[in-house]
């Protein structure tokens, strides 16, 4: 019974040029890492280093797909936005005024507009904006300012401290809840 479950489709055309393209690819991918290996430099590790021994670290290049902000006034869009944007930087080593400039390549045009209206009202009532250059801190919570609803604050605080399990809530989902509504 198991071997006729085993040589089922064993002759099928489409199944071996499956087999043998998954097979070639696999090749492929395993002799352009070696190639990549070889190119890496063979320094000896210093004592300032991380890692041990002979390996050498490499680069991964990651890439985040982060969509453009339109503008909505919504609590939770605006958060899961600005979350993409500190893991992109996290990975990217920007300064704040980079990280305020690609933020602002991933906006709506009106965004950049209120941003660009915001800094002039700035710049008049206090001579210079900010006093200095803004801090990606800084424009992170006058974005959050002006995007969150008024009650928005007010709504989460008081779902974090009435948080209870549900009934039929599992524990994995409960701590989600838990870890997002936290942050």
């Amino acid at each position: 019974m198991a071997d006729e479950k085993k040589d089922e489709g064993a002759g099928d055309p489409i199944k071996i040029l499956l087999e043998e393209a998954l097979e070639r690819q696999r090749n492929a991918m395993m002799d352009s890492f070696a190639q990549i290996l070889q190119r890496l430099p063979r320094g000896e590790a210093s004592a300032s280093n991380s890692y041990s021994g002979n390996a050498t670290p490499f680069k991964v290049q990651l890439n985040f797909e982060i969509p453009i902000f339109e503008g909505q006034i919504d609590a939770d869009a605006i958060d899961k936005w600005l979350n993409l944007l500190q893991g992109h930087f996290s990975v990217h080593e920007f300064s704040s005024q980079e990280k305020i400039v690609f933020t602002l390549l991933k906006v709506a045009p009106h965004v950049k507009d209120w941003w660009e209206t915001y800094c002039e009202k700035k710049n008049e009532s206090t001579g210079s904006l900010f006093s200095a250059a803004p801090t990606w801190d800084s424009f992170r919570d006058v974005v959050k300012e002006q995007y969150y609803h008024v009650r928005s604050y007010e709504d989460k605080y008081i779902k974090w401290t009435t948080l209870q399990q549900g009934r039929d809530q599992d524990v994995p989902e409960f701590t989600n809840i838990f870890h997002t509504l936290r942050t």
